[in-house]
């Protein structure tokens, strides 16, 4: 191969590689990234700003506030840190997982209402309590923007060896479902086809978002998403949102394929490295999930 034939394989290589940056979902935008020639992209502000005119709709386990730094620890600092990162990402509306409620051992909180007031975001909360635990409830919630007005909310049951619940937010011109999944493959099986059932009914475009503990890359038999996706397609980034298992992803922005083209998905990410009040923070140790968003337009 002469010269310039090597040349002209660098160059292409090279562009590849930029082209495919620019394209993915996952912190290329906002995160160092290093491309074929062992230069490194530098990171430019870790922002994620949103675009006039988007809603961005997120999920994030919240691991009970407790820390994932090795020393779990149920702390007004570790809320604090989790909180901090929904109001730097100030999503119009986020599910959030793994929520306790007057709890013995846990000072008796409310945790769902402490990561609101410490985002600084004027959000209105829906708490799907689901299960009995330690003298209170734990479940999974829902925090929107009080300027999104919510015109109805309901609560259904799921099944799971630990019970679940589905939370249904209904919006003037769409419906978010919000959601953790039980680990039981069987019970995430019939769960899907429940949410299938609802998501036929809906006359405006429909989301599924939450920790499904699930994923389309499972054999069939361990995963609910062959039942999931005869109604929903998934618009989320999905390049690994668990710290310790790279490359997993488990949480997620569904869309109902039923009045999918009224939507315009203009933006995703699996957020892993975050500029908070001027300071860049490695979201590995504020849960043992990474949020998850995407920003939608209305068409």
């Amino acid at each position: 191969m002469n010269y310039k034939t090597i040349l002209h394989t660098m160059i292409f290589n090279l562009l590849l590689a930029l082209a495919l940056s620019a394209c993915s979902g996952a912190d290329n935008n906002h995160a160092n990234a290093v491309i074929d020639d062992g230069s490194e992209i530098i990171a430019n502000d870790y922002k994620y700003i949103k675009s006039s005119g988007d809603i961005r709709i997120m999920t994030y386990n919240s691991f009970y506030c407790k820390g994932n730094n090795g020393t779990p620890t149920f702390s007004d600092e570790n809320t604090h840190r989790f909180a901090s990162v929904i109001g730097a990402l100030a999503p119009d509306v986020v599910a959030i997982q793994e929520l306790d409620s007057s709890c013995v051992h846990r000072n008796k909180r409310y945790l769902l209402e402490e990561i609101s007031k410490y985002t600084g975001i004027d959000y209105e909360l829906f708490f799907g309590s689901a299960a009995n635990f330690d003298g209170g409830r734990i479940g999974c919630g829902l925090l929107v923007k009080r300027s999104m007005k919510v015109d109805d909310v309901k609560f259904t049951p799921l099944p799971g060896d630990e019970p679940r619940m589905l939370i249904q937010a209904k919006f003037p011109k769409f419906t978010v479902f919000a959601t953790h999944m039980d680990l039981n493959p069987m019970n995430r099986k019939e769960s899907a086809k429940l949410i299938n059932n609802k998501a036929k009914k809906s006359v405006v475009p429909l989301f599924l978002i939450g920790d499904l503990n699930d994923s389309p890359t499972w054999k069939p038999e361990q995963s609910a998403f062959p039942e999931l996706m005869q109604k929903f397609k998934i618009v989320s980034d999905a390049s690994g949102s668990l710290p310790e298992q790279p490359g997993v992803t488990i949480d997620y922005v569904l869309l109902g394929q039923q009045h999918a083209e009224k939507i315009a998905v203009t933006g995703t990410h699996v957020v892993r490295r975050l500029s908070v009040k001027g300071e860049q923070l490695d979201l590995s140790t504020a849960s043992d999930h990474y949020p998850v968003f995407a920003d939608i337009r209305l068409k």
